[in-house]
């Protein structure tokens, strides 16, 4: 989804759900927060949000703005939960009628990333790195030590954090 195509959505999303009486409330992360928050990429596969309980009826908008936009019926993934593990930093993005879109600090972005250590979140990792100034492999554990709970981390989590410092201070 490009950046355009994600707003739309998003509006469409708040429109409908308006329309049907009611708001909800979402927290962005991932590469849609990449994109729309940071303006570091163009695209990204869908947008992963965390839904604000109760969610209700947006699940049934969601299939709705899919339908009417061409859409995969995920493109608005709520996934990202499963990764919350305490009540992120987060800051009003933007607000439609019915939908308000806030959006996880950079901190709580770069603990994602990090935890996450895949190859594919490692140039997400390193943009956030340069973004937050960070200097060491300390300074970026000491971040993701505030988010993710010390016994999920493991000597990757350390690796992975090493290699894109290395690659922060290459660029």
């Amino acid at each position: 989804m490009t950046v355009a195509a994600m707003e739309l959505a998003l509006e469409r999303l708040g429109r409908l759900l308006a329309d049907r009486g009611v708001s909800a409330d979402i927290v962005v992360a991932g590469g849609a927060w990449m994109a729309l928050v940071l303006g570091a990429r163009d695209v990204t596969h869908d947008i992963d949000a965390y839904l604000a309980p109760p969610t209700g009826p947006i699940p049934q908008a969601i299939v709705d703005v899919a339908a009417s936009l061409g859409l995969a019926e995920d493109w608005l993934n709520g996934g990202i939960k499963g990764f919350f593990f305490r009540e992120p930093p987060q800051t009003l993005w933007r607000e439609f009628p019915g939908l308000r879109v806030c959006a996880v600090s950079a901190d709580y972005m770069l603990a994602l990333k990090i935890y996450a250590a895949r190859s594919s979140d490692a140039d997400d990792a390193v943009t956030l790195i340069c973004h937050l100034g960070l200097q060491s492999v300390d300074d970026v554990l000491a971040i993701v030590e505030q988010y993710i709970p010390e016994r999920l981390l493991t000597v990757r989590h350390r690796y992975f954090a090493e290699g894109c410092i290395d690659q922060a201070r290459s660029s």
